[in-house]
C-alpha cells in the first residue's frame, strides 16, 4: 500500500480527472441530465424542502411518472451551492464523492487479491467506462456508486461465508443500512440489495442465534431514513409507487434476452467501448478514424473489451484458485447474475446497463479473482497495465472531443444566471406534472 501522503497525491490526481471527465461530460441538453440538475437547482432557488428526488419513466411506459420519495438527491445537488454559488458546484462535491468510492474499493480489493497493485487497481476502476460514463455527471445513479460501495464492502464483512475480519460486523452491518437506504432514494435498482442484505441477516441470525446485527442494521438506516420520512407525512405512502408503472406479469421478451442481460452484467467491470462511440458500427469507427490520437488506444480497448466478457464468463469454471474465498465469491456472483436476470421477467423495462450499476462492486471483484490468474505471466503484468494506460489517456481525450455538444461550457453562462438569480426557470423547466 501506497504512504498516506502518496493517496492523497492519488486521491487529487482522480478527482482532478474524473471533474474533468464529468464536466466535459455534463449533457446538460439531454432531458434527463437536465431534469436531475434541476431538482437540485430548485432546492437551492426556491428553499422549498425537495420531498422528491429522482423522476421515474421510460421508454417502455410514456405515459407512466412518479418520483422517488426522499430529499437525498435534491440535497446534494442544491447544498453545494450554497458554499460555491457556481454551476460546477454538485459536479465538485459528486466526483469527491465517487473519488473516495474509487479509492475504498480499490483499497478492499487489495486487501482481497494482493497480488493486484493498489495503484493499478484505482486507476482501472477510475477509468472504466461505466465508473466514469455514470459516475461523473449529475445524472441520479451517479450517486449511488459510493453507497454501492459502502453497502458492498458491508456486505461481505458481515456475512460469515466472505468477512476478512477488515471491518467490525456491527460497523458493516451499519454500513449495509446506510448504503440501502440511501440507494432507496437514488435509484430504483436498491431491489437488487434488499435481498442480499436478508441472506447476510438471515446468516448472522443463524448462526450467532441472536438478533443484534439487525438493530445495527437499522441505526445504520436511520439517517437517509431521516429525509423520506417527512415525504411520507407530508403525502402519505401512497406516493411510493415509482415501480409500479413498468411492473408485468411476465415479460418473455426479457427471459429471451439472457445473453444480453450476462454480457451487460459482466461488461461492467470490462473496457466496454462501443456502447460510448457510437450506435452503429459506421459510427464507431468513424469516431476512432476521425480522432488519430485515440486510434490506438481505443482499438486494443475495443478488442479487450469484447474479450473479457468470455474471460470472466469461463474464468468461473476454473476449480483450483491460488486465493481463498473463490468458491464462495464465484457463487455469489452467479447468484447475483441470477437475481438480476429473474428480476426482468417481470418488468417492461429494457435491461440497459446502467440499472446493474450498483452491482459493478461485486462484478469487480469477482473480476480481480479472474485477473489474478494472468499476473503470473509477464505477458499479463505488462498488458494489465498497458491497458490500463490506455484507458486513462483515451477517456481524459475522449472527453472534450463532443464539445459543444455535451460539455457544460456553451451553457454555463446561462446557468449561472440562473443560480445568481436563485430563478431555476432560467435554466429549464421541470417536467410537467412532477411532483417536486
Amino acid at each position: 500500500m501506497p504512504t498516506k501522503k502518496q493517496i492523497l497525491v492519488l486521491f487529487l490526481l482522480v478527482f482532478l480527472y474524473r471533474l474533468f471527465f464529468g464536466l466535459w461530460q455534463a449533457r446538460w441538453m439531454e432531458v434527463d441530465f437536465l431534469q436531475t440538475y434541476l431538482i437540485g437547482l430548485k432546492f437551492y432557488a426556491t428553499g422549498a424542502w425537495p420531498y422528491f428526488g429522482p423522476d421515474v419513466n421510460g421508454l417502455e411506459n410514456p405515459s407512466f411518472q412518479s418520483q422517488i420519495p426522499g430529499a437525498l438527491e435534491g440535497l446534494l445537488i442544491g447544498l453545494p451551492f450554497r458554499l460555491l454559488p457556481l454551476p460546477e458546484a454538485p459536479f465538485i462535491l459528486l466526483n469527491l464523492l465517487n473519488t473516495a468510492a474509487v479509492l475504498l474499493l480499490a483499497g478492499y480489493l487489495h486487501r482481497r487479491v494482493p497480488s493486484l497493485p493498489y495503484v493499478w487497481l484505482c486507476l482501472w476502476i477510475a477509468s472504466l467506462p461505466w465508473t466514469l460514463h455514470e459516475g461523473t455527471m449529475i445524472i441520479n445513479p451517479a450517486f449511488t456508486f459510493l453507497p454501492a460501495v459502502l453497502f458492498f464492502i458491508g456486505f461481505m464483512e458481515a456475512t460469515p461465508f466472505f468477512t476478512l475480519r477488515w471491518l467490525p460486523v456491527p460497523g458493516a452491518n451499519a454500513l449495509m443500512g446506510l448504503s440501502l437506504f440511501s440507494v432507496m432514494q437514488l435509484h430504483f435498482s436498491y431491489v437488487y440489495l434488499v435481498p442480499l442484505a436478508a441472506f447476510s441477516l438471515i446468516l448472522q441470525i443463524g448462526e450467532s442465534r441472536k438478533p443484534p446485527c439487525l438493530l445495527y442494521f437499522a441505526l445504520g438506516a436511520l439517517p437517509p431514513l431521516a429525509l423520506v420520512v417527512p415525504t411520507y407525512l407530508k403525502y402519505g405512502l401512497s406516493t411510493n409507487n415509482v415501480v409500479s408503472g413498468f411492473a408485468a406479469p411476465f415479460d418473455w421478451d426479457n427471459v429471451k434476452d439472457f445473453g444480453t442481460i450476462l454480457a451487460r452484467f459482466l461488461s461492467l467491470a470490462c473496457f466496454e467501448m462501443p456502447r460510448f462511440l457510437g450506435l452503429t458500427a459506421g459510427k464507431r469507427t468513424a469516431f476512432l478514424t476521425g480522432h488519430p490520437l485515440l486510434l490506438v488506444p481505443g482499438a486494443c480497448l475495443w478488442i479487450a473489451g469484447l474479450l473479457q466478457p468470455f474471460i470472466l464468463l469461463f474464468g468461473w469454471l476454473k476449480r483450483r484458485h491460488p486465493l481463498p474465498q473463490w468458491r464462495e465469491v464465484k457463487w455469489l456472483l452467479l447468484g447475483i447474475l441470477w437475481m438480476a436476470e429473474v428480476s426482468f421477467w417481470f418488468t417492461i423495462k429494457r435491461p440497459y446497463s446502467h440499472i446493474f450499476f450498483v452491482l459493478l462492486p461485486f462484478v469487480a471483484a469477482y473480476a480481480c479473482y479472474v485477473w489474478v490468474l494472468f499476473m503470473d505471466l509477464k505477458v499479463g503484468r505488462v498488458l494489465a497495465k498497458v491497458l490500463v494506460v490506455f484507458s486513462v489517456f483515451f477517456w481524459a481525450f475522449y472527453a472534450p472531443s463532443f464539445e459543444p455538444q455535451y460539455s457544460i461550457y456553451p451553457q454555463r453562462a446561462m446557468v449561472a444566471k440562473a443560480i445568481q438569480a436563485r430563478d431555476y426557470h432560467l435554466m429549464g423547466e421541470r417536467r410537467p406534472g412532477s411532483l417536486y
